[in-house]
């Protein structure tokens, strides 16, 4: 299977609405998204930040192809329009139901607190009604093989790609998100090994505590387990890395100074180097599934150990299959 397979044709890219054209938005539509993104404290700082983008991007376009209706104005025809715009420019299925989610969770609110205001008192959420977009499928999602995992790790390895060699490494063996690895400190090559019941060695290293998926500020915070290996691939990299004051293992560093990597960088090494090496296309969730594949295979069909291991805590399924307890000697075997 070539890549022309493999990928659909990428979307044109609906470019972040900055500051200063924010700002030219119009006052009325403008101050009720900052209201409702302010009062939402449900939300994680994430998830703000992406409803901020989807409801910049939509009330822009609704100055420049609806010439600046208020919110009350709108109707369900004009978001069909929006949502057609986005498609047209190849956005995902997933992209756009985001984008109408944001827009969704906003006009509920409106309906909610302001249902006496004169203005409001015929509003609806235009968004329903309008038809979702048909899914499309932009890549072929293929879990890695033990056998790829290895060749990825010794390419790297091999290249001198430390930095992205400690992140698969370490994605691999957690399961974990790709917000959740980036948490993590230098500290960690200097945490002492896990034991067994017995007081023997494991070879696997419990992480510093990282926040994980959850609603709010806080959301839910878990430490993530880590073989030996995936240990010695972060001290390569801090040895090539070499000495500074940041205590993140995973940084950039550019004119001297070294700052703490987003995940646009991390997006390049699984699209432009990781991918290459396995000859299709692999993002970080892929990792995820596989160890989580790799787990429930060598459990006979179990899924207690994935579970476990990725954070899953709500699956009554599972815990059918596995006493999901905190015995620490469980992570011993899977690594």
């Amino acid at each position: 299977m070539g890549k022309e397979d493999m990928l659909r044709k990428r979307a044109k890219r609906v470019e972040e609405v900055s500051d200063e054209k924010w700002n030219t938005v119009t006052e009325f539509n403008r101050e009720k998204v900052e209201e409702f993104l302010y009062e939402s404290v449900h939300l994680s700082k994430k998830s703000l930040n992406q409803y901020r983008s989807a409801l910049r991007i939509f009330y822009s376009w609704v100055d420049e192809a609806l010439k600046g209706k208020r919110i009350y104005e709108i109707k369900k025809k004009d978001f069909m329009r929006f949502q057609n715009f986005l498609a047209r420019r190849g956005m995902s299925s997933n992209g756009i139901k985001f984008k109408r989610s944001a827009v969704s969770s906003m006009n509920k609110y409106l309906i909610n607190f302001y249902e006496d205001d004169e203005d409001f008192l015929t509003f609806r959420n235009f968004v329903e009604g309008v038809p979702n977009p048909a899914p499309n499928k932009v890549y072929n999602k293929i879990p890695l093989t033990k056998e790829e995992v290895q060749t990825v790790k010794q390419t790297l390895e091999e290249n001198g790609h430390y930095q992205p060699l400690a992140a698969f490494s370490v994605l691999y063996d957690s399961g974990c998100r790709r917000a959740e690895f980036l948490q993590l400190k230098k500290e960690i090559v200097n945490y002492e090994p896990l034991k067994d019941k017995d007081g023997e060695l494991l070879n696997v290293y419990k992480t510093n505590p990282v926040r994980t998926k959850g609603a709010g500020e806080q959301g839910n915070i878990r430490e993530l387990y880590i073989s030996d290996e995936a240990v010695k691939h972060i001290n390569l990299w801090l040895n090539h890395r070499g000495e500074d004051d940041n205590e993140f293992i995973f940084v950039s560093k550019r004119g001297g100074e070294t700052s703490h990597i987003n995940s646009s960088a991390v997006n390049y090494w699984f699209k432009e180097i990781i991918s290459d090496i396995v000859g299709r296309r692999v993002n970080p969730h892929i990792i995820r599934a596989s160890r989580s594949s790799h787990l429930i295979a060598d459990s006979d069909g179990k899924l207690g150990k994935a579970q476990k291991l990725l954070g899953h805590k709500d699956s009554s399924t599972t815990n059918n299959f596995y006493n999901l307890n905190e015995d620490e000697d469980d992570y011993g075997s899977m690594f």
